[in-house]
């Protein structure tokens, strides 16, 4: 089976994702630890009344029976580290009404102030677990040394509940596994979060956004400069994402399950889709919206107060089909404005600005229902975000179509009669289960990936593809356009040499926006380029600069920095004349002449600076190449190097060297080079010494030693070339590596 890279590539992000976001949870649950299990506190009668032991048939524990009190049971002489145990297990039945529970502990640090964990117990016939979750409560820590629990009612009627065992949960990754199980996916599984404690706990909603949102970026991480990939990469991961959710959704213990409110918010997210022609199907105009009836009128069947929260946008949608670009803009504008209204008349009824309507009052805080919607429905936020990332991080050409705007706005108004419908209570009366809070977002979450369907739509295969078309140069901008563009061209090479690629980059796109063909565009991308090494783009760039003439100073600089780092010395050479006169030029012309076997041109390129003591070192080691005694100890005054100093005895044994003979002064030159490994001109000394002793091999390697270690020692590379022109004329060998020797740098 042929399987795609980029389809490895996004179920190893999906699942990379997954494993961080469970290691996440398991951490701030504290069960990242390795530590054992911990023995099950027996739990024994305590002195209080209304407690008794029930042993008969199954049924072997401790009876609660708070008729008149509290009743109690407790587990003495532990020694447990709060750190190993992240819950208290215990396994009940037979509850006849709803109690409350507190466990109460005393910890070595405070043996006279008990500890306290409340939770409410509710009423059931059948075997359950209630899990009391204890990390996150302030005094759970230390070594606890005695636990207690206590069972009292809540209200007048009489209860009791049977207790069979206690167990804690240890603070381990199998123990935050379970407890994970526990909360999010087990039927008849009660997990309580004490009020006292900081809940760790995130929901399933959450950890499942997380996922989402994390997977999406990484893909795009990987693939974000190949558009194609990318794209390909986010379907794979789109699909496997949305699998995943719907699983985990339908296998946690608090989905409704498949209800009649269901099936109509379905049915009206149909009827949306098919409203909205950037959908292509295999139909023509009547027909489909004959469909979209129908699915509307199954809608309204089923579901009435999905089908009236869908109303508002379908209109919307139907608005945004108008022929006419001009008044299809204008109903859109005034309809996403008119979004705005119920939002300014609940903020006025809540300010007493004006008097509620009989509709509005009183109005429920809807926060507390959505979190129970959220965590019923735990799909639904996930996908709502990840479709969202998914849509910032899709590659699309600059000209496509971001957003559909007729269903941005159906989306805010699908999400504002959503959120009606959870706070005024005369609307919340007319749903027919608690399914229904959920279906009232199917076609918010609709409108939302008709919202977003024109970016998916349009993918960007190459690079060349965002740039923006028509592409305009100078002469086709305003004056004012032009002032832009010249003033985002400036802060490109501010920003540049601050560093500041992150602001170069936005610079840089704001000009391909206003004319991506212009000379100004090109240059600053040029140079963007180059300060990134990117020479495959900076030739792009330079082919388009050049294409425009004439060419101004700033642009020979450019070309030459480029035609220099590419190894290009006769180009070098034909820009520098009209290049500016400064360090960087003068010494990359002086190595195009080097490395042109014109040693003598590049001494004379750079005794043209004024400042004898700029280029002292260089010229020094050019008059070596000649072997100008003279002129070389006189250029050696202006380099300011003391005699005494290594460098200085380095020089003198070179100089020495060529006058006396390597016998008299090798002892001298090994003894620097073996005490001084990182001074380049010691180790060009010792490659001068090895090269007249007839170690060519050993030469060229400390010469180009030299050359790393001292950008000033440069014109070595002349001899390496010499070296590797001898070598191929006598051994008629393959051309030596000059891109090798470029990548050393001037």
């Amino acid at each position: 089976m042929n399987v795609r890279p980029t389809t490895l590539v996004a179920l190893g992000a999906v699942a990379l994702c997954t494993v961080l976001a469970l290691a996440l949870q398991l951490w701030l649950l504290g069960a990242l630890g390795s530590s054992g299990s911990n023995r099950d506190p027996e739990l024994v009668l305590s002195a209080a009344a209304n407690t008794t032991v029930e042993s008969s048939g199954a049924v072997q524990g401790l009876r609660f029976d708070p008729l008149r009190g509290a009743a109690v049971a407790q587990a003495a002489g532990l020694t447990l580290n709060a750190s190993s145990a992240l819950a208290l297990i215990l396994h009940t039945q037979d509850v006849t009404g709803n109690l409350r529970l507190t466990l109460g502990w005393l910890t070595t640090s405070d043996l006279r102030r008990p500890a306290t964990a409340t939770a409410a117990l509710a009423a059931h016939a059948d075997a359950r677990p209630v899990t009391l979750l204890l990390t996150g409560h302030p005094r759970w820590k230390e070594t606890i040394t005695r636990i207690v629990v206590a069972l009292e009612n809540t209200g007048a009627t009489n209860a009791h509940a049977t207790l069979t065992r206690a167990e804690l949960l240890p603070a381990n990754p199998a123990g935050g596994s379970r407890l994970l199980g526990d909360a999010w996916f087990a039927s008849g599984s009660t997990v309580a979060t004490p009020d006292e404690s900081a809940n760790r706990l995130l929901p399933l909603a959450f950890w499942l956004a997380l996922i989402c949102i994390s997977s999406v970026a990484v893909v795009a991480l990987i693939y974000r400069k190949r558009p194609e990939s990318r794209a390909a990469a986010l379907r794979v991961c789109s699909g496997v994402l949305a699998v995943a959710v719907l699983i985990l959704t339908l296998l946690s213990n608090r989905w409704p399950g498949w209800t009649v409110s269901l099936g109509g918010g379905l049915a009206a997210a149909l009827a949306l889709v098919l409203l909205d022609r950037a959908i292509t199907l295999p139909l023509s105009s009547w027909p489909r919206l004959m469909l979209a009836a129908v699915a509307a009128v199954i809608a309204a069947g089923l579901a009435p107060l999905v089908a009236a929260v869908a109303f508002v946008p379908a209109v919307m949608l139907l608005l945004g089909q108008l022929p006419s670009t001009s008044q299809r803009a204008l109903w859109v504008r005034v309809a996403g404005l008119m979004a705005l209204i119920p939002a300014f008349l609940l903020a006025a009824v809540a300010q007493g600005m004006i008097p509620p309507p009989s509709l509005l009052s009183p109005l429920i805080d809807p926060t507390q229902t959505l979190t129970a919607v959220a965590i019923r429905a735990g799909g639904l936020p996930g996908v709502a975000l990840g479709l969202l990332a998914a849509h910032r991080l899709w590659p699309s050409p600059a000209t496509s179509l971001r957003w559909s705007n007729a269903a941005v706005g159906a989306s805010v108004w699908a999400l504002t009669g959503a959120v009606a419908v959870l706070s005024i209570p005369k609307i919340a009366v007319l749903a027919t289960d608690s399914s229904t809070y959920i279906a009232v977002f199917i076609p918010a979450l609709a409108c939302l990936a008709l919202a977003t369907f024109p970016k998916f739509q349009s993918i960007a295969h190459t690079v060349d593809e965002t740039v923006i078309e028509p592409s305009k140069s100078e002469s086709d901008l305003s004056a004012q356009a032009l002032a832009l563009l010249e003033s985002h061209g400036e802060r490109v090479q501010a920003t540049l040499a601050r560093r500041e690629m992150g602001a170069a980059h936005s610079a840089l796109a704001q000009m391909q926006r206003i004319a991506s063909a212009a000379h100004l565009t090109a240059l600053a991308q040029l140079r963007v380029a180059l300060a990134e090494n990117d020479l495959v783009s900076a030739s792009t760039a330079a082919k388009q600069l050049e294409a425009s003439t004439p060419l101004s100073v700033a642009d020979h600089d450019a070309l030459l920095e480029l035609a220099h780092r590419t190894g290009e010395h006769s180009r070098v050479i034909a820009l520098a004349a009209d290049a500016t006169q400064n360090e960087g030029n003068l010494r990359a012309l002086a190595l195009a002449h080097v490395l042109s076997n014109a040693p003598e041109k590049a001494l004379r390129a750079l005794r043209v600076w004024p400042d004898e003591r700029t280029f002292a070192q260089e010229i020094v080691e050019l008059h070596l190449l000649s072997d100008d005694l003279s002129a070389a100890q006189q250029a050696l005054v202006h380099t300011g190097i003391g005699m005494t100093e290594p460098t200085g005895e380095a020089y003198v044994s070179r100089l020495g060297m060529r006058v006396q003979g390597p016998q008299q002064h090798a002892d001298a030159i090994n003894s620097i080079a073996t005490w001084h490994p990182q001074l380049g001109p010691a180790q060009a000394a010792q490659g001068e010494l090895l090269l007249r002793q007839g170690n060519v091999a050993g030469a060229r390697a400390r010469f180009l030693l030299a050359i790393k270690l001292d950008t000033a020692m440069w014109p070595l590379r002349y001899r390496v070339l010499r070296i590797d022109a001898e070598s191929r004329n006598a051994t008629s060998d393959a051309a030596p590596d000059h891109a090798f020797l470029n990548s050393l740098g001037a």
